[in-house]
């Protein structure tokens, strides 16, 4: 499987290291450093023997199982990490010996050899797991016939690897020694440094302090195909007689502040809409589209996962007006990926300081982090007064008690915000608490939708289950204010979803009345069949520039003007959505029923939207509401027991004023 990890890289001091004289000296000068052949240069040109800064294959052969290979990717990786604190403008690690003795005590595993693509990683994410505040991607790609990975990405057979160097990266390869009689002896792993020419030098972990070349050559079943590739020693270097076959690239790359790869993706729009094309095309082949962790741990290496989060927890800054678009295009490919755009339901932690909530921050940008939210209950749904889950002190933390349901992504997620009366007692109080999904104490109950697709139903019950002061946002009784500006967001993004979803329907549609043929011609010519196209795409694009003005009210930090667009646009965007899809499902004949097209699938989920995050009623009663005043709202939720001679002494017009157009609140 490709893996994607994203950790974060901490400057830390260190004594009793120099650069080489013929090294550079000033900070400026070794930000400059950032190709991967002078990043490894330098980590050779620092290492002695009084400051051993590389660990050689040699010094850990001892340590692994004779039957289970060699001890090279080992090696491989605790130099690799002393190449990125390099490229990163950081001091390597003084003392990488007693690091490989932490990552044998850590991890015993390692001692048996024969590491596979996934443990490669892992143990790539250790030796850089005390890293912090720099974040950077790590990615595989393999061969067409490697026989290490199962799933994951695989390089064109007419493309072949991409081998190219750039600044802010290196690149682990991975090859299988076979011997002259056909015996394969296992996989070597070496850093590469540059390629030209059709030869790449590289640092062998085997003799780290030399530099080696290989001669490349590609093969195929076609004289155009490079599905496989050879390296070859120079002439007279290598006289073993043996073949040098590559089957995987691994590559870890710099993550710029802004969430791009080191500044080279994810800077607009369209670059991030580009990046998720591939990103689609290469699950789908993989079978992983549905997933979204795997989207949000691979869309981490161009920063989708921390598109809107703040810059300062690695995240893209984005505004809700630019990211706005970015979920109108997930939309097109299916309305379940508006889990895997920015932060989701983790934005709410921006409002926490604690280092636990900072540390789940730096997940989600990383993609490693996925977040569910639970707020309704099985008698708290529209009518959140009704919650009965509760929060009560408890020494210097807080005991859960209560019960959610109907609630996605449990089985998927790594964390849920959890939301329960608030403590102090306060009438209608709230407060929000951030839990990691296998807290001791939370149990998990399943329940199943007729869609979401990779996505679990279900619910959660806890009883008296403690969480320490860390685990709350903001403070006990801010859990009202922040749902209500987190979901003011979230139904906006839902909305944009929603459009996108419908619009590729309509495409969909119109491709299908213009090629299928019935009664002697295409279907098209019968107009009834293009009245929905036009209506409903009309119809989405009105829903579109109404979301458009909604995010520039929330950019400027205007929720209350932007929540009655908000709410208007979460139930006619949805509805309009689905009846869109719904006519494109029947222009589709027998077909639009099945599983030759997605557009079951859309329909399905949309009419789950139209229920999530606020109902199209509801939706449309706080519309009136926030435009009229709460005198119709009261009509429709107030006990008339307790406030029927209440409303009789105040009479609904008496409290509205006449206005162009219409009336409003006073």
């Amino acid at each position: 499987m490709t893996i994607l990890l994203i950790f974060a890289i901490a400057c830390f001091a260190i004594s009793g290291i120099s650069l080489g004289q013929d090294m550079p000296k000033t900070a400026h000068e070794t930000k400059l450093l950032l190709e991967p052949n002078d990043a490894l240069i330098q980590v050779q040109h620092l290492h002695s023997e009084n400051s051993p800064v590389i660990v050689a294959q040699g010094e850990l052969d001892q340590l692994i199982d004779r039957n289970g290979g060699g001890a090279c990717p080992l090696s491989a990786a605790l130099i690799a990490a002393q190449g990125i604190r390099i490229m990163a403008d950081l001091p390597v690690d003084p003392y990488p010996h007693r690091s490989a003795l932490r990552m044998f005590q850590s991890k015993p595993e390692l001692k048996e050899g024969r590491i596979d693509n996934e443990r490669f990683v892992e143990l790539l994410a250790y030796v850089c797991s005390d890293l912090d505040e720099k974040p950077f991607a790590i990615s595989t790609v393999s061969a067409p016939n490697s026989p290490h990975v199962t799933t994951g990405q695989r390089w064109s057979p007419a493309d072949g690897p991409d081998l190219s160097t750039k600044r802010g990266e290196l690149k682990i390869l991975a090859y299988t020694v076979t011997q002259a009689d056909g015996t394969v002896r296992g996989r070597h792993f070496v850093l590469l440094k540059e390629i030209s020419d059709g030869k790449l030098s590289f640092l062998n972990p085997g003799s780290p302090l030399g530099n080696r070349t290989f001669i490349i050559e590609y093969r195929g079943e076609s004289f155009s195909s490079k599905a496989q590739v050879f390296f070859h020693s120079p002439a007279g270097v290598d006289k073993s007689n043996q073949t040098y076959e590559l089957n995987t690239v691994f590559t870890i790359r710099l993550i710029s502040p802004n969430g791009d790869s080191h500044g080279n993706v994810g800077a607009s729009i369209e670059s991030v809409k580009s990046e998720m094309e591939k990103l689609a095309e290469r699950l789908q082949s993989t079978g992983e589209f549905s997933s979204p962790n795997a989207w949000r741990r691979e869309g981490a290496t161009f920063g989708l996962p921390g598109l809107d989060l703040p810059r300062e927890v690695g995240g893209g800054g984005w505004s809700a007006s630019k990211t706005l678009e970015i979920f109108r295009h997930a939309g097109r490919h299916n309305l379940n990926l508006r889990d895997v755009i920015g932060g989701a339901h983790g934005r709410p932690l921006v409002k926490s300081d604690s280092a636990l909530v900072r540390k789940v921050l730096n997940d989600l940008v990383a993609g490693s982090a996925y977040v569910a939210v639970a707020i309704t209950e099985p008698e708290a749904g529209t009518d959140m007064k009704q919650m009965q889950s509760k929060a009560v002190r408890y020494g210097d933390g807080f005991k859960l008690t209560g019960r959610k349901l109907w609630n996605a992504r449990l089985r998927e997620a790594t964390h849920v915000v959890l939301y329960t009366l608030a403590a102090h007692g306060e009438t209608g109080s709230r407060s929000a608490f951030l839990l990691p999904i296998d807290h001791p104490g939370l149990r998990i109950v399943d329940r199943y939708a007729h869609g979401l697709t990779g996505n679990s139903f279900g619910g959660l019950e806890f009883d008296d289950m403690f969480v320490s002061k860390d685990h709350i946002l903001g403070e006990d009784g801010d859990g009202g204010k922040i749902f209500t500006e987190h979901f003011q967001y979230w139904r906006l993004m839902q909305a944009a979803a929603a459009i996108g979803c419908g619009e590729a329907a309509l495409d969909q549609m119109a491709e299908r009345i213009a090629t299928r043929d019935a009664f002697g011609g295409p279907i098209g010519r019968f107009t009834h069949l293009q009245q929905p196209i036009g209506e409903y795409l009309t119809k989405l694009r009105m829903a579109m520039a109404l979301a458009r003005e909604a995010a520039d009210l929330i950019d400027q930090g205007d929720y209350k003007a932007a929540s009655p667009l908000v709410d208007g646009l979460k139930a006619e965007g949805v509805e309009i959505a689905l009846a869109a899809c719904d006519a494109a499902m029947r222009s589709h004949g027998a077909m639009g029923y099945s599983r030759e097209v997605d557009l079951g699938d859309r329909v399905r989920d949309l009419m789950g939207l139209r229920i999530a995050d606020g109902t199209t009623d509801v939706m449309r009663m706080t519309v009136v509401r926030e435009r009229y005043g709460y005198e119709f709202w009261k009509m429709a939720v107030r006990s008339y027991r307790d406030d029927a001679d209440e409303l009789d002494q105040q009479p609904l017009r008496g409290n509205l004023m006449p206005v162009k157009g219409g009336t409003t609140r006073d």
